[in-house]
């Protein structure tokens, strides 16, 4: 009977084992193929999604911008007059104006400026050829694009003098970053409160098209407040490949992607009425140090400006004449970073 079991199971062992290896290298071979199948299905669902995200963020309109800014004429090894200026601004796209325009944008910004006389470790006021200041202010403002014309209004809200900080922050960085002797601050203009009302009109004329277009702009701008009087009429030469009006980084305006690159050629002259950095508050001032500017002061600048995407980029150079009788000319680099979004 021993025999007999043992033979019965011999039997059934090769039955069940003929089908046993004849499928398995069948599903060796038809898993992977599957596997890749479903690979490939999935992989090109993954990549139309992505690309169809790409797509759908390419084609959101850009509405908001915030950029940050940093004017120095350190960098021209000087250090003088408007020596550092640093500015935090957002912008914003309106969907439908004031105006029921979608040409309209508003702007905030916040900045601290720092402007120093020429000799920065004399302790004798009457050495100094203009008085320490340092202003700190909110800015906001409206404009509005039609056609080949720019309408931009701001009004400016700040506090000059030791409360602004400027003076402080001056000495940190001269004493933790250059390693330098810090400028002394003696005669520092005395805190006051200054506001300000700020009125520009654009035109342009497009002198040739792209990829390398030549526009030219004429912008005269109007100032009145306690801080700033003037009447600044400017003239612009932009080359290379640049966005019309309603949508250039040339004139901060959002709501595009599309790559520009160009340069810009400026020149321009200031009326002065008043200046209150020199001056002092136009409502009253009793710092010790007070000068008149003088009527005419001319400007001049360059810039580089790109648009990548949703990143700007801008280096610029600007100078101007002396502003009072005792100063003498000056210059400065712009360095800004601007994200769209």
């Amino acid at each position: 009977m021993i025999p007999f079991v043992s033979h019965q199971t011999t039997i059934n062992l090769k039955l069940f084992s003929k089908p046993t290896f004849v499928l398995l290298p069948l599903s060796i071979g038809v898993v992977p193929q599957v596997l890749l199948v479903c690979f490939l299905f999935l992989g090109g669902n993954l990549k139309t999604k992505a690309q169809q995200g790409d797509n759908k963020k390419a084609t959101k309109p850009i509405r908001h911008q915030i950029g940050l800014r940093h004017d120095n004429d350190l960098i021209l090894l000087t250090d003088r007059y408007y020596t550092s200026g640093l500015f935090l601004t957002y912008r914003h796209r309106l969907q439908n104006g004031f105006l029921n325009s979608d040409n309209e944008q508003l702007s905030f910004s916040l900045r601290q400026e720092i402007i120093t006389p020429r000799y920065l470790k004399t302790h004798i006021i009457e050495q100094l050829d203009r008085a320490y200041v340092g202003f700190m202010a909110l800015k906001a403002g409206w404009s509005r694009v039609r056609d080949n014309s720019l309408v931009e209004t701001d009004f400016l809200l700040g506090i000059a003098g030791e409360a602004s900080g400027a003076g402080a922050f001056q000495r940190w960085y001269h004493d933790t970053v250059l390693f330098s002797q810090s400028p002394t601050w003696v005669g520092e203009m005395e805190n006051s409160v200054h506001y300000n009302l700020y009125a520009n009109y654009l035109y342009e004329w497009q002198l040739a098209p792209n990829p390398f277009s030549i526009y030219m702009a004429l912008k005269p701008q109007i100032a009145f407040g306690t801080r700033d009087i003037y009447i600044h009429p400017e003239m612009v030469l932009y080359l290379g490949s640049r966005s019309p009006l309603s949508s250039s980084i040339a004139h901060h305006q959002l709501g595009s992607r599309q790559e520009e690159i160009f340069f810009a050629l400026r020149t321009g002259y200031r009326l002065v009425g008043y200046n209150g950095l020199l001056q002092g508050n136009a409502l009253g001032d009793d710092s010790v140090l007070l000068m008149p500017p003088k009527k005419t002061v001319l400007f001049a600048g360059c810039d580089f400006q790109h648009r990548h995407k949703q990143n700007e980029y801008w280096v610029g150079v600007r100078y101007n004449t002396a502003e009072s009788d005792k100063a003498k000319a000056h210059k400065y680099v712009i360095l800004s970073y601007t994200r769209n979004f």
